[in-house]
């Protein structure tokens, strides 16, 4: 997410930005003829949790811990969604084996924080960084029932263009209360941006669409793979470090997942 030399809070807000630009080439004629107050309601709602809240906290935790272990913090968010479902969503039914797997995952995290360790070689905080991960964590899982619940009644491309439309708006405001400045890229900055611009592109739109057929907690089971990558990529590319607890911390949120997993294709049976 950081790319060097620029600014995070040009990065956050930029990438925002553009994507809504090119998604609302994708989307803006069934936005037009669909768009409607209750829409735009819920939509903005949810692009603030999914979109606003990670967006800016997970780029600015990686200022305090190393990516490989932020991957760590985001393969909680099946964890935290069978919470907020639990208090939220009543229509999806949690069960012993599910919460006995929230609080495997918990004892993970406590674990982690218990160590200190941020993977990075340099000064980090484990505190500041994981808090700021934990919190767009949050914001993920709330979304993935948002998402769910809405995405039944709204149209799709509507609902997904007024998540970034308003995603970008807050973004915006975000950047002049944080005192940011427009910054001049050079082409290897502007190509790693463009980079990320259309991952956020595919993995959102991806993640969207699968969330509209799936459970809440069902479709957030493919963070099992973020944190090996993120792990390894930041360890052979990044120079981070990985100590011991990132693995203990990583199996027991696995066996969490497992046992959501398990759950859940029961449910489906």
């Amino acid at each position: 997410m950081l790319i060097d030399g620029v600014n995070e809070i040009f990065i956050v807000t930029t990438r925002i930005t553009l994507v809504t630009f090119l998604l609302s080439v994708y989307c803006s004629k069934e936005f037009v003829s669909k768009i409607n107050r209750d829409y735009f309601i819920k939509g903005a709602f949810t692009g603030f949790l999914a979109i606003t809240i990670p967006g800016w906290t997970f780029i600015y935790a990686l200022k305090s811990i190393s990516s490989g272990l932020q991957s760590i913090f985001i393969s909680t968010i099946p964890m935290f969604t069978v919470f907020w479902v639990f208090l939220l969503y009543k229509e999806e039914k949690i069960t012993r084996l599910k919460i006995i797997s929230v609080l495997i995952g918990l004892f993970g995290l406590v674990l982690l924080f218990a160590s200190g360790a941020t993977g990075l070689s340099g000064d980090g905080d484990l505190f500041n960084g994981g808090l700021l991960a934990l919190i767009g964590v949050q914001g993920l899982a709330l979304s993935n029932i948002t998402n769910k619940k809405d995405s039944q009644v709204i149209p799709a491309k509507t609902y997904l263009l007024v998540q970034w439309i308003a995603s970008s708006i807050f973004s915006i405001i975000l950047f002049f209360i944080l005192g940011g400045e427009i910054e001049v890229l050079n082409q290897s900055q502007s190509l790693r941006l463009l980079g990320l611009i259309f991952i956020d592109i595919f993995n959102y739109s991806l993640f969207f669409y699968t969330i509209k057929r799936l459970s809440a907690t069902f479709t957030t089971l493919v963070d099992y793979v973020v944190p090996i990558v993120g792990i390894y990529v930041g360890y052979i590319f990044l120079d981070e470090i990985v100590t011991n607890i990132f693995f203990i911390t990583l199996v027991l949120i696995f066996i969490s997942l497992y046992l959501a997993v398990k759950d859940e294709a029961k449910s489906q049976n």
